[in-house]
Protein backbone atom coordinates (compact mmCIF):
# COMPACT_ATOMS: atom_id res chain seq x y z
CA UNK A 1 0.00 0.00 0.00
CA UNK A 2 1.52 3.56 -0.74
CA UNK A 3 1.34 5.85 2.12
CA UNK A 4 -1.62 7.99 1.96
CA UNK A 5 0.62 11.13 2.75
CA UNK A 6 2.05 10.68 -0.53
CA UNK A 7 -0.64 10.88 -2.41
CA UNK A 8 -2.17 13.50 -0.66
CA UNK A 9 1.02 15.66 -0.66
CA UNK A 10 -0.09 18.13 -3.78
CA UNK A 11 -3.45 19.22 -1.42
CA UNK A 12 -1.17 21.11 1.13
CA UNK A 13 1.24 23.49 -1.34
CA UNK A 14 -1.62 26.22 -1.40
CA UNK A 15 -3.76 27.00 0.94
CA UNK A 16 -7.74 27.76 1.10
CA UNK A 17 -9.07 31.57 0.16
CA UNK A 18 -10.74 32.07 2.98
CA UNK A 19 -13.77 35.10 4.24
CA UNK A 20 -12.31 36.46 7.22
CA UNK A 21 -15.01 34.74 9.32
CA UNK A 22 -15.30 31.89 10.93
CA UNK A 23 -16.61 28.70 8.31
CA UNK A 24 -19.25 28.01 10.76
CA UNK A 25 -21.11 29.90 13.85
CA UNK A 26 -24.00 28.12 15.28
CA UNK A 27 -25.48 30.20 18.14
CA UNK A 28 -28.20 28.19 20.22
CA UNK A 29 -29.54 26.28 17.48
CA UNK A 30 -33.12 25.14 18.08
CA UNK A 31 -34.34 22.01 16.10
CA UNK A 32 -38.12 20.44 16.32
CA UNK A 33 -39.92 18.11 14.74
CA UNK A 34 -43.28 18.74 16.39
CA UNK A 35 -43.48 18.06 19.53
CA UNK A 36 -39.87 16.61 19.87
CA UNK A 37 -36.88 18.51 20.38
CA UNK A 38 -33.72 17.56 18.48
CA UNK A 39 -31.32 19.83 19.25
CA UNK A 40 -31.73 22.44 21.69
CA UNK A 41 -30.01 25.32 22.06
CA UNK A 42 -26.78 24.04 20.42
CA UNK A 43 -23.76 26.85 19.97
CA UNK A 44 -20.73 25.93 19.06
CA UNK A 45 -17.80 27.35 15.98
CA UNK A 46 -15.69 25.76 13.40
CA UNK A 47 -12.45 28.19 13.00
CA UNK A 48 -10.82 27.93 9.94
CA UNK A 49 -7.79 25.34 10.41
CA UNK A 50 -9.62 23.36 13.00
CA UNK A 51 -11.09 19.66 12.93
CA UNK A 52 -14.17 19.73 14.78
CA UNK A 53 -16.38 16.78 16.03
CA UNK A 54 -19.87 16.20 17.18
CA UNK A 55 -19.90 13.16 18.83
CA UNK A 56 -23.00 11.20 20.16
CA UNK A 57 -25.77 8.54 19.90
CA UNK A 58 -28.23 7.63 17.50
CA UNK A 59 -30.56 10.41 17.83
CA UNK A 60 -28.29 12.63 19.83
CA UNK A 61 -29.58 15.78 17.03
CA UNK A 62 -25.96 15.13 15.01
CA UNK A 63 -27.52 15.07 11.38
CA UNK A 64 -30.43 18.17 12.53
CA UNK A 65 -27.26 20.09 13.10
CA UNK A 66 -25.97 19.16 10.12
CA UNK A 67 -29.06 19.56 8.03
CA UNK A 68 -29.62 23.05 9.99
CA UNK A 69 -26.34 24.30 8.59
CA UNK A 70 -27.25 23.03 5.10
CA UNK A 71 -30.64 25.00 5.32
CA UNK A 72 -32.28 22.21 4.96
CA UNK A 73 -34.46 22.44 7.91
CA UNK A 74 -35.58 25.61 9.37
CA UNK A 75 -34.28 26.33 13.12
CA UNK A 76 -37.09 27.05 15.67
CA UNK A 77 -34.59 29.77 17.09
CA UNK A 78 -30.72 30.31 16.89
CA UNK A 79 -28.51 31.76 14.04
CA UNK A 80 -26.10 29.40 11.96
CA UNK A 81 -23.98 31.02 9.63
CA UNK A 82 -21.24 29.95 7.07
CA UNK A 83 -17.94 32.03 5.89
CA UNK A 84 -20.67 34.95 7.39
CA UNK A 85 -23.50 34.14 5.71
CA UNK A 86 -26.61 33.31 6.77
CA UNK A 87 -27.17 28.88 6.51
CA UNK A 88 -29.18 28.23 3.29
CA UNK A 89 -28.57 31.27 1.83
CA UNK A 90 -27.09 30.80 -2.03
CA UNK A 91 -24.13 32.38 -0.56
CA UNK A 92 -24.00 30.14 2.31
CA UNK A 93 -24.77 27.29 0.13
CA UNK A 94 -21.77 28.05 -2.06
CA UNK A 95 -19.26 28.01 0.68
CA UNK A 96 -19.71 24.80 1.92
CA UNK A 97 -19.66 21.25 0.78
CA UNK A 98 -21.31 18.01 1.99
CA UNK A 99 -20.26 14.23 2.68
CA UNK A 100 -23.71 12.77 3.79
CA UNK A 101 -24.60 9.81 6.23
CA UNK A 102 -26.60 8.03 3.14
CA UNK A 103 -25.39 9.32 -0.56
CA UNK A 104 -28.77 7.93 -2.39
CA UNK A 105 -29.50 8.76 -5.75
CA UNK A 106 -28.08 9.31 -8.96
CA UNK A 107 -27.35 5.29 -8.74
CA UNK A 108 -27.12 5.25 -12.42
CA UNK A 109 -24.21 7.66 -13.09
CA UNK A 110 -20.68 6.64 -13.40
CA UNK A 111 -18.31 8.01 -10.38
CA UNK A 112 -16.54 9.89 -13.31
CA UNK A 113 -19.68 11.47 -14.30
CA UNK A 114 -20.61 12.71 -10.51
CA UNK A 115 -17.72 14.15 -10.34
CA UNK A 116 -18.26 16.12 -13.89
CA UNK A 117 -21.63 17.20 -12.18
CA UNK A 118 -20.60 18.02 -9.03
CA UNK A 119 -17.74 20.46 -9.99
CA UNK A 120 -20.07 22.16 -12.44
CA UNK A 121 -23.12 22.30 -10.53
CA UNK A 122 -20.41 24.17 -7.54
CA UNK A 123 -18.65 26.40 -10.39
CA UNK A 124 -15.32 24.33 -9.26
CA UNK A 125 -12.08 25.93 -9.85
CA UNK A 126 -9.70 24.12 -12.19
CA UNK A 127 -7.69 22.38 -9.73
CA UNK A 128 -10.96 20.48 -8.78
CA UNK A 129 -9.97 17.70 -11.19
CA UNK A 130 -6.43 17.62 -10.30
CA UNK A 131 -8.05 16.99 -6.15
CA UNK A 132 -10.16 15.09 -7.65
CA UNK A 133 -7.58 12.33 -9.61
CA UNK A 134 -4.89 12.34 -6.30
CA UNK A 135 -7.94 11.66 -3.85
CA UNK A 136 -8.87 9.19 -5.77
CA UNK A 137 -5.71 7.32 -5.61
CA UNK A 138 -5.53 8.15 -2.24
CA UNK A 139 -8.88 5.89 -1.53
CA UNK A 140 -7.92 3.36 -3.96
CA UNK A 141 -10.75 4.39 -6.19
CA UNK A 142 -9.12 5.74 -9.48
CA UNK A 143 -9.99 2.36 -11.28
CA UNK A 144 -13.36 2.47 -10.79
CA UNK A 145 -13.67 6.14 -12.38
CA UNK A 146 -16.52 4.33 -15.32
CA UNK A 147 -18.10 2.31 -12.06
CA UNK A 148 -22.32 3.10 -12.15
CA UNK A 149 -22.95 4.45 -8.60
CA UNK A 150 -25.59 2.06 -8.19
CA UNK A 151 -23.00 -1.36 -8.70
CA UNK A 152 -20.79 0.27 -5.92
CA UNK A 153 -20.83 -0.65 -2.31
CA UNK A 154 -22.24 1.54 0.56
CA UNK A 155 -18.61 2.14 1.52
CA UNK A 156 -17.51 2.77 -1.87
CA UNK A 157 -20.50 5.14 -2.39
CA UNK A 158 -19.65 7.15 0.76
CA UNK A 159 -15.95 7.42 -0.37
CA UNK A 160 -17.10 8.84 -4.11
CA UNK A 161 -19.25 11.44 -1.84
CA UNK A 162 -16.02 12.31 0.39
CA UNK A 163 -14.12 12.73 -3.00
CA UNK A 164 -16.30 15.14 -4.39
CA UNK A 165 -17.11 17.12 -1.24
CA UNK A 166 -13.34 17.30 -0.57
CA UNK A 167 -11.88 18.43 -4.06
CA UNK A 168 -14.18 21.36 -4.04
CA UNK A 169 -12.05 22.84 -2.04
CA UNK A 170 -14.54 25.10 0.15
CA UNK A 171 -14.14 26.80 3.60
CA UNK A 172 -16.43 24.76 5.23
CA UNK A 173 -16.78 20.61 5.15
CA UNK A 174 -19.10 18.53 6.37
CA UNK A 175 -18.50 15.06 7.00
CA UNK A 176 -21.64 13.07 8.80
CA UNK A 177 -20.97 9.45 10.32
CA UNK A 178 -17.52 10.42 8.81
CA UNK A 179 -16.59 6.74 9.24
CA UNK A 180 -19.57 4.59 8.65
CA UNK A 181 -19.25 1.78 6.28
CA UNK A 182 -15.51 2.52 5.65
CA UNK A 183 -12.87 -0.14 5.73
CA UNK A 184 -9.57 0.49 7.63
CA UNK A 185 -7.20 1.70 4.34
CA UNK A 186 -10.29 4.43 3.84
CA UNK A 187 -10.84 5.55 7.43
CA UNK A 188 -6.66 6.26 7.38
CA UNK A 189 -7.23 7.98 4.39
CA UNK A 190 -10.12 10.32 5.21
CA UNK A 191 -7.66 10.87 8.65
CA UNK A 192 -5.27 12.13 6.44
CA UNK A 193 -7.77 14.24 3.69
CA UNK A 194 -9.21 16.46 6.89
CA UNK A 195 -5.78 17.11 8.32
CA UNK A 196 -4.78 18.11 4.91
CA UNK A 197 -7.58 20.65 4.50
CA UNK A 198 -7.88 22.24 7.60
CA UNK A 199 -3.84 22.48 7.40
CA UNK A 200 -5.01 24.49 4.11
CA UNK A 201 -7.32 26.73 5.95
CA UNK A 202 -10.47 25.32 5.91
CA UNK A 203 -12.81 24.40 8.71
CA UNK A 204 -13.85 20.55 8.86
CA UNK A 205 -16.94 19.87 11.35
CA UNK A 206 -17.57 15.67 11.83
CA UNK A 207 -20.27 13.92 13.07
CA UNK A 208 -18.86 10.65 14.97
CA UNK A 209 -19.87 7.25 16.95
CA UNK A 210 -16.35 6.76 16.31
CA UNK A 211 -14.62 7.91 19.62
CA UNK A 212 -11.51 6.55 18.38
CA UNK A 213 -11.41 8.06 14.94
CA UNK A 214 -12.72 11.98 16.66
CA UNK A 215 -9.60 11.43 19.20
CA UNK A 216 -7.01 10.67 16.55
CA UNK A 217 -8.59 13.88 13.87
CA UNK A 218 -10.39 16.12 15.87
CA UNK A 219 -9.01 19.84 17.31
CA UNK A 220 -11.76 19.89 19.10
CA UNK A 221 -14.82 17.75 20.37
CA UNK A 222 -18.57 18.62 21.13
CA UNK A 223 -20.63 16.01 23.05
CA UNK A 224 -24.01 15.66 22.80
CA UNK A 225 -26.84 13.73 24.27
CA UNK A 226 -30.36 13.78 23.85
CA UNK A 227 -30.04 16.86 21.25
CA UNK A 228 -28.25 18.80 23.95
CA UNK A 229 -24.65 20.15 24.20
CA UNK A 230 -23.19 18.37 27.56
CA UNK A 231 -19.31 19.74 27.00
CA UNK A 232 -17.03 20.68 24.49
CA UNK A 233 -13.36 21.57 24.10
CA UNK A 234 -10.16 20.10 23.09
CA UNK A 235 -9.13 16.29 23.72
CA UNK A 236 -6.51 17.32 26.19
CA UNK A 237 -9.25 19.68 28.25
CA UNK A 238 -11.90 17.10 27.96
CA UNK A 239 -9.76 14.54 29.26
CA UNK A 240 -8.61 16.90 31.99
CA UNK A 241 -12.14 17.95 33.05
CA UNK A 242 -13.39 14.61 33.40
CA UNK A 243 -9.83 13.10 34.93
CA UNK A 244 -10.24 10.23 31.90
CA UNK A 245 -7.32 8.64 30.48
CA UNK A 246 -9.25 8.52 26.80
CA UNK A 247 -11.94 10.43 24.81
CA UNK A 248 -14.32 7.71 25.73
CA UNK A 249 -14.03 7.56 29.19
CA UNK A 250 -14.68 11.23 29.01
CA UNK A 251 -17.72 10.48 26.90
CA UNK A 252 -18.88 8.12 29.12
CA UNK A 253 -18.67 10.67 32.50
CA UNK A 254 -19.73 13.66 30.32
CA UNK A 255 -23.13 12.23 29.12
CA UNK A 256 -23.98 10.21 32.50
CA UNK A 257 -23.91 6.43 31.41
CA UNK A 258 -21.27 4.94 33.70
CA UNK A 259 -23.54 3.58 35.96
CA UNK A 260 -25.55 2.22 33.34
CA UNK A 261 -22.20 0.54 31.81
CA UNK A 262 -21.28 -0.80 35.53
CA UNK A 263 -24.86 -2.57 35.35
CA UNK A 264 -24.38 -3.87 32.29
CA UNK A 265 -21.25 -5.24 33.21
CA UNK A 266 -22.47 -6.87 36.41
CA UNK A 267 -25.19 -8.25 34.26
CA UNK A 268 -22.66 -9.67 31.83
CA UNK A 269 -20.91 -11.42 34.21
CA UNK A 270 -23.39 -13.58 35.12
CA UNK A 271 -24.36 -15.26 32.28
Amino acid sequence: MVAVEDHLSSLVVDRVTVAPVVPLAVRGLTVRYGAVTAVGGVSLTVSAGDVVGLVGPNGCGKTSSFRAVMGLVQPHAGAVTVAGAPAGSIQARARVAWVPDEPNGLGELALDELLSLTGALYRADRGYEARCATLLEAFELDGRRRACLGALSHGLRRIAAVVAAAALDRPLLLVDEATAALDPHAVIALRETLRALARRGAGVLIATQDLHFAERVCDRVALLSAGRLVAAGSIEQLRKDYASKSLEDAFVAAVGTGQQLQRLRSALDTL
